[in-house]
């Protein structure tokens, strides 16, 4: 059920697709626009720290994963309330107000890792992760093809600036009941030794943290390569309003076609996970961004922008699917939690500042410099996993079983 509320409500709040627009309306600027996009890992990397040690101090972790959620998802309903007040006689003001709700909203996105990942393994076996991520995924994404075209018909045949504010109102809305699945969820409690660590304490453990497993490490850089290769997916849309000039339909397409790509990759990603390989899935994600750079920037025609949108979409659903359980396969579970947020700083460290630094590639040289970055990055990323042997030390898994690394 996560899965299915999730997927629909993040259609209505597309980053990708209808924020941009809804930015791009209020005149923002390219780097406004990279800005935005760069604060969902911006909001992260900052209380990463924070939520990485709350977990590992809990022996119960969902009623706090749940109030967080309550929280985050409410301050964003509030902000919807303010558009239509603003976005007309104060677009400027409107721009500023969505930065700082925005950011707030992303600043509980760090919670999602440490938390999330570490319920996850403690209640979903082993050979049950790619598929159950799969199916929710890929059913969620069926659903939110609904939620596209009811997008699309609200921003054509509502006014701006209602049609915004009731797109966003229903994404938020169907948000706050996916925070009762989790509240709805019981759990057993963890054995847990209190550990008591400051920002600066955190971010020094990180070079530890690889010494201890050098696996891990080279996940990381594979994932970090891998981040790069999809930050052209928050520039897909505003290519094709700025050079091709879409209507504000033909963006909600870019939405439509995410939910498609996700559909048929998670059922599929999900089956080969289990099936073969989670580091599988990730080969093909990374030749997916491969793919997609050499498309867009080869072929100047519309279709080839939606066409590379799709092969990026689906890298990125390969990645969402497998990287935290190919990280839960190669730690310790009572470690669990700081691994997957030094994987999550990092990885979104790169991301913000690749975002961010796209921007200036776009307006100084082009959008395809962008796009080339993403496609050599995806190369790398590749290559990396190609190469990847797992080392031969045995763990205890935390359901009894084991699994090497």
């Amino acid at each position: 059920m996560d899965g299915i509320f999730f997927h629909n409500a993040m259609t209505f709040l597309s980053i990708n697709a209808i924020m941009t627009y809804f930015l791009n309306e209020l005149g923002a600027a390219t780097f406004e626009i990279g800005l935005a996009n760069a604060l969902v890992s911006i909001g992260a990397i900052a209380s990463q720290p924070f939520f990485a040690q709350k977990v590992m101090n809990l022996s119960y972790k969902l009623h706090t994963f749940v109030k967080y959620l309550f929280i985050q998802r409410t301050l964003f309903l509030l902000f919807v309330l303010t558009i239509p007040v603003f976005s007309v006689s104060n677009p400027q003001l409107m721009i500023l107000l969505f930065f700082v709700f925005w950011a707030l909203f992303n600043f509980f996105v760090g919670a999602y890792g440490p938390f999330y990942m570490t319920l996850f393994a403690k209640m979903v076996g082993v050979q049950q992760r790619g598929r159950l991520r799969g199916y929710s995924g890929g059913l969620g994404n069926l659903l939110a093809l609904g939620s596209a075209y009811a997008a699309s018909v609200i921003l054509n045949e509502v006014a701006y600036p209602y049609n915004y504010t009731i797109i966003f109102g229903i994404g938020a809305i169907i948000l706050l009941f996916d925070v009762l699945c989790f509240a709805l969820m019981k759990e057993e409690p963890d054995q847990v030794t209190p550990i008591d660590m400051n920002f600066f304490q955190y971010f020094k453990s990180i070079p530890v943290t690889f010494r201890e497993n050098r696996t891990f490490k080279t996940i990381v850089i594979s994932f970090c390569f891998m981040m790069i290769s999809q930050v052209s997916l928050a520039y897909y849309a505003l290519y094709a309003v700025r050079v091709y000039e879409i209507s504000a339909s033909q963006a909600v397409l870019f939405t439509a076609i995410t939910g498609l790509i996700n559909i048929i990759g998670n059922i599929v990603f999900g089956i080969i996970a289990d099936k073969y390989s989670h580091r599988l899935v990730l080969l093909v994600s990374s030749l997916c961004a491969v793919a997609a750079g050499v498309l867009i920037v080869s072929i100047y025609e519309l279709f080839a922008v939606y066409a590379a949108f799709a092969l990026s979409t689906l890298g990125f659903c390969g990645f969402f699917l497998s990287s935290g359980v190919l990280i839960i396969e190669n730690v310790k579970h009572e470690r669990l939690a700081m691994y997957v947020s030094v994987n999550s700083v990092l990885t979104l460290i790169v991301s913000a500042v690749v975002t961010l630094g796209s921007s200036f590639l776009i307006d100084i040289i082009s959008f395809e410099s962008v796009f080339i970055v993403a496609g050599v990055s995806g190369l790398v990323s590749g290559i990396i996993l190609f190469n990847f042997n797992r080392l031969n030390t045995k763990i205890k898994e935390p359901f009894g079983t084991s699994s090497e690394i």
